[in-house]
């Protein structure tokens, strides 16, 4: 007799489950819906204002946050572009100035700048998908205040070069730790290396805070009172205040032009879960998974090169980008994508290396019909000029990189069947 149909109550046909693309939401469990019930029961929804006795979620998750990070200071916000906009004015970059970062990465790392008022200068990377030390070195000019450096895809950028050239020319360091929570420089967390540290609980990250969220790192008190001005509407930090207590002692509070960036309670309660498991269960299951891609792929002629992880620089695996050897393969990174996902198998090349090739660039739509800050008096009123700017390994990379992913939510069977998927196409397709 023929076995009953899985709709019927038989036997599943398919027992490796489905590859969730956005794990963000099937990290949060039963913990965290309990105690967002506990704050909407106990009516402490904002961090300022509460039931006397009861503790602030925001306010324990950046503790929390503080201490794995091993930074002096921390304060929370609602996204990483937020964090970058508050690091960058707290640093006192604005109309006139220029501040090198990587074409290849999200936009954000270059719109906080644009949003500050100062002008994005682009560098290219190197082939580890970093933004390239001697690149920074050739752009530097009289106008050059700071450089936001983006440890992409969980890959730690050459920080001590970073650092000694900043030291060298007077530069402040902002990390975009968006995607590298985890990644340490010779043994110290990023964030805590450059002047300021930005990261993202955005839903695709290593952990969520409910979607959205960020976080701000810095070991400089002055620098870590000045985030917190920008992200509270611009209070007085002299009185090293939050923002309530200044409202309760002071009549006029806000001494210059900040904007509204917090995480709310609820949020915060998503992020103090998470990081509690990202050390015993996050991490290890993304090093174990990166330990299975680098067994299996490292030594196919068509692979060319894998993520950097050596003890210098301690990779935080938020993807696993592989650069493909073109000369030994028929098909380049794009076909090889189409390829893995004809086979159900989800994977990345490339979405953004090239950020001056964005229209808000080539047409210089800045804010406004004045088109602040391309087209300023403090910079250049005629307006500047993206379209002769090349970053050829940035732009080379596209066509040899395939972003595999591992994260958490996965089981190693997922990640066997892209290992599977991978070395068949590598196979079919070598010259």
């Amino acid at each position: 007799m023929a076995e009953k149909l899985a709709i019927y109550g038989g036997p599943k046909a398919k027992t490796t489950p489905n590859y969730p693309m956005y794990p963000g939401g099937l990290e949060i469990g039963e913990a965290e819906k309990k105690e967002v019930m506990e704050v909407l029961d106990n009516k402490y929804l904002f961090r300022y204002y509460g039931p006397e006795g009861v503790e602030s979620k925001v306010r324990k998750f950046e503790e929390h946050f503080k201490a794995k990070m091993g930074a002096k200071h921390c304060l929370a916000t609602s996204s990483c572009t937020g964090a970058l906009l508050s690091a960058l004015t707290a640093c006192g970059i604005g109309p006139g100035d220029e501040v090198l970062v990587p074409s290849y990465s999200f936009i954000a790392s270059s719109y906080a700048i644009v949003q500050a008022g100062a002008i994005p200068v682009f560098c290219d990377v190197t082939p580890d998908h970093t933004i390239d030390p001697d690149d920074i070195e050739r752009k530097i000019t009289d106008r050059t205040k700071g450089i936001v450096v983006v440890h992409l895809y969980g890959v730690v950028c050459d920080m001590g070069r970073i650092m000694d050239i900043a030291k060298k020319h007077n530069l402040y360091v902002i990390e975009d730790c968006a995607q590298a929570i985890g990644g340490k420089y010779n043994g110290r967390s990023v964030g805590t290396i450059g002047n300021v540290g930005c990261f993202s609980f955005c839903q695709s990250k290593h952990f969520t805070t409910a979607g959205e969220g960020g976080m701000v790192l810095t070991m400089d008190e002055d620098l870590g009172w000045e985030c917190r001005s920008f992200r509270d509407h611009g209070y007085d930090v002299k009185a090293r205040m939050n923002m309530l207590a200044l409202e309760e002692a002071l009549p006029y509070i806000h001494t210059r032009v900040g904007f509204n960036y917090r995480m709310t309670e609820v949020q915060s309660i998503c992020g103090i879960n998470e990081l509690a498991r990202f050390d015993s269960w996050n991490m290890p299951r993304r090093k174990a998974y990166a330990k299975m891609y680098d067994e299996a792929l490292g030594g196919l002629k068509g692979v060319k090169a894998l993520p950097v992880n050596t003890s210098e620089r301690e990779n935080a695996y938020w993807w696993y980008p592989v650069t493909l050897n073109l000369d030994a393969l028929k098909i380049d990174a794009p076909t090889f994508v189409n390829e893995m996902k004809k086979r159900k198998i989800p994977c990345y090349g490339i979405q953004w290396p090239e950020a001056y090739e964005e229209r808000s660039y080539k047409e210089l739509n800045g804010f406004g019909t004045a088109k602040f800050p391309f087209c300023s008096k403090e910079y250049n009123p005629k307006g500047i000029n993206y379209e002769g700017v090349v970053c050829p390994v940035a732009k080379s990379l596209r066509a040899c990189t395939v972003n595999l992913f591992l994260h958490p939510t996965w089981e190693k069977e997922h990640i066997q069947r892209v290992i599977d998927a991978f070395v068949e196409i590598h196979n079919e397709n070598l010259k």
